[in-house]
């Protein structure tokens, strides 16, 4: 039974990632081109990481290695599956079908645990791979260490799937038992993003003072990361008393994780699924039919956490972006005035504000709420369809809400940018007029690209958000056009000076225009028609 409930939970992974069409291989195979892509691309950065950490450190201290990759192996493999480990373990759409079943709970805690793993696995890998490679590349291949490093390879992301599943639980638990459980979600995810955000820009200064310092360091990973000692001394000396304790104490761990959660899976599991009824009187209200619709697209979006996090994450780095341009205004101002002397350029204050309000521009191309808006309404579509409400009022109300949402914190940018440029009124202008276009361009763009390539046959609204064409369709055009200006800037502007600053950003900017209009005119001809032919 453990066999068949883990292959029946790969298929359905499987099946969300090929979307279930006809060329679900050839989604597949793009989806493994992808996957290889960037486990060459992070190896490589592991590699050079390790490879200079192997050349650097002292031999009494090459135990010292082996405790900092297991230590980088179980940190990443957490950090990346600890909501993963929430979703997986208790809010699985078919938990519910399967309690039902004469099967035991523990069985299918076992068979998602197992899954989990798998991806500890994986995650694993991209650093345990070369960071192994990089070692015995320069020091010469030795049989026992390779023995034990690959053993220690196997067992120690028990450790870290079994505190994923644990912190996973504790997610589980609060969230079942809050109120608001998408706003508990959303502060987790977003504190674990800064986190990931601040590690990631800061990761060469931390691994240069890392190696400045790591005798000391060292030394003191004996008192606060003791198990990771063991495992590299285990395996660097080689000690193979130190290795048993540690592989060990990896088995135990996962085995009592197992049976600490088997106690209340079925409780916490079940939970997800209930919901508490209030009762009392029931108060009636009309509204507008505009705002009664508008209200509806606004709780749609904040009662997930995976729609806001995914189309809406823009608008938190539009705000972090803003109020870090006004603590380094001055430094803005240097880079600024080094770019308006640069040869050749003669850039005004009006150029200055156009290049800033494009750059402004980008963040909205992070934000594509419209563009899984209509998808996201699955198979209760026909309710809207069968109601009488003008199909074109359903798609402005969608529309209305991405501008809505949208529109403060990229004015909270632009403000933050001329506070930095300091334009005169027409600079000013640009600068608060020209995003605004753009979210207006994503936001018709994004409604255009989901009813030509609707997807509403779902069973977890992932699928609309994170696999759908229309995401894709509408998010790559807009970033692939900041690139594309960004680059014909530096090329026929910077390097050949082939066109005049202006020229070419009014050209830009021209073309942005077309899109715009072009979009708007499509969407109003022919919006109401394709909507109401969806499902159809």
């Amino acid at each position: 039974m453990l066999g068949k409930l883990i292959k029946l939970r790969l298929q359905s992974i499987l099946s969300r990632t090929t979307a279930r069409r006809k060329n679900g291989k050839g989604m597949l195979v793009l989806f493994a081109v992808l996957m290889v892509y960037c486990g060459g691309v992070f190896g490589f950065l592991f590699y050079e990481m390790f490879g200079f950490m192997a050349e650097t450190i002292d031999p009494d201290y090459h135990w010292f290695y082996f405790a900092m990759v297991g230590l980088l192996s179980f940190g990443i493999s957490f950090f990346f599956t600890a909501f993963t480990a929430k979703s997986e373990l208790f809010e699985a759409t078919d938990n519910e079908l399967l309690l039902s079943m004469p099967i035991r709970p523990r069985t299918i805690l076992l068979s998602r645990m197992a899954i989990l793993l798998g991806i500890e696995y994986l995650i694993s890998l991209l650093v345990m791979v070369p960071a192994g490679a990089a070692w015995f590349a320069r020091t010469g291949l030795r049989a026992a260490q390779l023995a034990l490093y690959i053993v220690g390879s196997v067992f120690l992301p028990l450790i870290s799937a079994s505190v994923a599943c644990l912190v996973g639980w504790l997610l589980a638990r609060l969230t079942a038992r809050a109120r608001n459980k998408t706003l508990v979600t959303m502060i987790f995810s977003l504190t674990f993003l800064a986190v990931y955000f601040v590690v990631y820009f800061n990761a060469q200064k931390y691994i240069a003072a890392l190696m400045a310092h790591y005798q000391s360091v060292a030394d003191g990973m004996t008192n606060w990361a003791f198990l990771f000692c063991w495992y590299g001394k285990g395996i660097a000396e080689p000690d193979l008393l130190l290795f048993l304790l540690v592989t060990a104490f990896a088995l135990a761990v996962f085995i009592a994780a197992f049976f600490l959660l088997g106690k209340g899976f079925l409780k916490v599991s079940s939970s997800e699924n209930v919901r508490k009824r209030r009762t009392g009187k029931l108060e009636l209200r009309s509204s507008k039919l505009s705002s009664a619709l508008l209200r509806r697209e606004f709780k749609r979006f904040t009662s997930s956490a995976i729609y806001m996090l995914n189309c809406g994450l823009g608008l938190i780095l539009a705000v972090i972006a803003a109020v870090a341009l006004l603590i380094k205004a001055d430094e803005v101002r240097d880079l600024l005035a080094l770019l308006e002397r640069y040869p050749g350029l003669a850039l005004s204050k009006l150029d200055l504000a156009l290049i800033l309000a494009l750059l402004t521009s980008f963040f909205c191309s992070m934000n594509s709420i419209t563009a899984p808006s209509i998808s996201l309404e699955g198979k209760t579509l026909w309710i809207l369809r069968s109601a009488p409400i003008p199909a074109r009022a359903i798609l402005a109300a969608k529309l209305k809400l991405h501008v809505l949402l949208c529109a403060a914190p990229t004015l909270l940018l632009s403000l933050a940018m001329g506070f930095a440029l300091r334009p005169e009124l027409a600079g000013w202008i640009l600068l608060l007029s020209v995003p605004q276009m753009f979210v207006v361009l994503n936001g018709v763009f994004g409604l255009m690209m989901n009813l030509c390539f609707p997807k509403l046959e779902w069973k977890n609204e992932a699928i609309p958000i994170k696999q759908s064409a229309s995401v894709l369709l509408t998010m790559l055009p807009m970033m692939a056009y900041s690139l594309l200006v960004i680059i014909g800037f530096v090329v026929l502007v910077i390097l050949n000076q082939s066109l005049p600053a202006t020229t070419f950003l009014l050209i830009a900017l021209g073309a942005a225009a077309v899109w715009l209009l072009i979009s708007a005119v499509w969407l109003w001809k022919n919006g109401a028609r394709k909507f109401n032919g969806l499902g159809s």
